[in-house]
């Protein structure tokens, strides 16, 4: 309940501002383009790169 409170107000903010509901939904999109990218690749690839430097470091 307190979770729709505070998207309701956070959408009255918005139109109070001036922020259109199109730049909100853009908005959320970016954002969730941006959770798969990091969640998805960077961190799997990161866990990779890590393991290699670690199995570099100790046959070396």
């Amino acid at each position: 309940m307190l979770s729709l409170l505070l998207t309701l107000l956070l959408l009255w903010l918005f139109f109070k501002l001036g922020i259109g509901l199109i730049k909100i939904i853009g908005f959320l999109l970016v954002l969730g383009i941006m959770f798969f990218f990091f969640a998805y690749l960077l961190i799997p690839f990161l866990a990779i790169a890590l393991a290699g430097s670690l199995l570099w470091a100790t046959l070396k």
